[in-house]
């Protein structure tokens, strides 16, 4: 993946899911495009020699887990773009 392009929610599909499931995947999709967003940030500069910097730890279980289910919703949207999480450098 060159580079994460921050996009809104896309519900296309998903007009037959409940509201409160569209609420849902929304929040995953969007912690899952400010981490990584971040992380690939990261892994930038830190090619560009600035080893000063973390990757993004996560607040909790449940921050992780929000991650993963938004990376799923990516894979589903875009399945053939690499959604793989940035590997540390």
């Amino acid at each position: 993946m060159s580079g994460l392009q921050l996009t809104t929610f896309d519900l296309s599909g998903f007009f037959c899911v409940p509201q409160s499931v569209r609420v849902e995947y929304q929040m995953y999709w969007n912690t899952f495009e400010r981490i990584q967003g971040f992380n690939i940030n990261v892994s930038t500069l830190r090619n560009a020699g600035d080893k000063t910097l973390s990757y993004y730890q996560f607040l909790n279980g449940e921050e992780r887990a929000a991650f993963a289910n938004g990376q799923s919703l990516y894979v589903r949207r875009y399945p053939n773009s690499n959604w793989n999480s940035v590997p540390p450098n």
